[in-house]
């Protein structure tokens, strides 16, 4: 085989997993079967993995959250990974913290016969997501691929801004480039477009809320930095206020104002939180405004329960294969 046995993705960013299987498989031509770690594996995937593909075809297995998979289903892999079925590419998504230059990779899988083969021949692929060393990186590449200049002063403030969770920073630079308007430099006071926003779109963090790609620890320091300055709590409220408005607009059947295809694409997140969350998440801003104004809490302690809450709040439901 000319592709690995089988293959380790390990990475805190979900997002970043996918755009790894994305390049790993691009011209392949393989059916993609994604499974999850954290639910029971279906005899589906073991069929995926074992059977025989007609014609030489080959297919690719992707098990997602496998960090969360039992120690019996780990050694229950042994054998099957043993044998490198060709019809089959095993792709295992270890979406864990780094800590102290790597990932924590559970003692479960590390002591694995096939993790420590697979190490050797370099079939496991780390990186640590988007940090603060990393994110700079991130963003020349996005200046070079939309040739977009960003001069050094703007990339510093700019990656200051940003969130680490991609799919939030890419929400954010879209909203950028779209501002433009075939612009081909980033100016200083076009940062005023993130600021305004508190550096934060909702949207995206409730959408990796809702897909469980956003830690709680995570969650509670991008919000922290946001409203790291008196007042700037109540801003942060206004603004999750007014995203939780347009989901309820959408959900509603009413005319957001927005562009037609911003609210198509709204539409999805809006109808996978429903309108009991989104109720209720009203009900938290208030909370937490009230908890300030009242003299009850100060913005720290508002914050630390917003974050517990919306954790809480918008836990990722179970999903199937």
């Amino acid at each position: 085989m000319t592709r690995p046995g089988f293959s380790f993705l390990a990475c805190p960013d979900s997002e970043l997993i996918r755009r790894r299987i994305r390049s790993m498989l691009d011209g392949q031509g393989l059916e993609r079967r994604v499974y999850w770690g954290d639910e029971d594996l279906p005899p589906k995937f073991w069929q995926d993995m074992s059977s025989q593909g007609l014609f030489g075809g080959c297919k690719a297995v992707v098990v997602r959250h496998a960090q969360a998979l039992p120690e019996k289903t780990l050694a229950q892999l042994s054998p099957l990974l043993a044998g490198m079925n060709e019809s089959a590419w095993p792709i295992f998504c270890v979406e864990v913290p780094f800590e102290k230059g790597g990932p924590k990779i559970p003692a479960a899988l590390k002591k694995q016969k096939y993790w420590i083969f697979a190490e050797k021949k370099g079939w496991v692929w780390t990186s640590p997501g988007l940090t603060e060393k990393t994110l700079p990186d991130y963003l020349r590449a996005w200046s070079k691929d939309t040739g977009i200049a960003v001069p050094q002063p703007v990339l510093r403030d700019l990656a200051a801004m940003l969130p680490p969770d991609a799919a939030a920073v890419d929400s954010e630079l879209a909203k950028l480039e779209l501002a433009l308007a075939g612009r081909r430099e980033l100016r200083a006071e076009d940062l005023d477009l993130v600021a305004s926003e508190s550096s934060i779109d909702f949207f995206s963090l409730l959408d990796a809320l809702l897909r469980g790609r956003l830690e709680t620890r995570v969650l509670r320091e991008v919000l922290r930095e946001r409203s790291s300055s008196d007042g700037l709590l109540f801003k942060l409220l206004a603004n999750m206020a007014r995203d939780a408005r347009l989901m309820w607009m959408i959900l509603s059947g009413e005319n957001t104002g927005l562009p037609g295809w911003m609210t198509q694409k709204k539409e999805p997140l809006a109808r996978a939180a429903g309108p009991a969350r989104v109720a209720a998440l009203f009900g938290l801003l208030m909370e937490a405004e009230h908890g300030v104004k009242s003299g009850e809490r100060t913005e720290a302690q508002a914050l630390e329960n917003l974050v517990a809450e919306l954790s809480r709040l918008f836990a990722p439901a179970r999903r199937g294969a």
